[in-house]
């Protein structure tokens, strides 16, 4: 998949086809392999990025 910004580009090829849940708050959380190849379910803000990947944009 083809994204313009750096940062969406990184996170669609960490979640890729990965299964997801919503929660009762809203949140949705991916399933996907930590460092260890543990299964974790992550927030889009929780998934580890390469540090030549910019970072994201401060909340207002």
């Amino acid at each position: 998949m083809q994204a313009p910004y750096p940062r969406l580009r990184a996170l669609l090829r960490a979640v890729g086809d990965a299964p997801y849940e919503a929660d009762e708050a809203g949140d949705v959380r991916f399933r996907l392999l930590d460092q260890d190849g543990r299964e974790q379910w992550m927030r889009l803000d929780e998934i580890p990025l390469p540090s030549s990947v910019p970072a994201a944009w401060p909340r207002l």
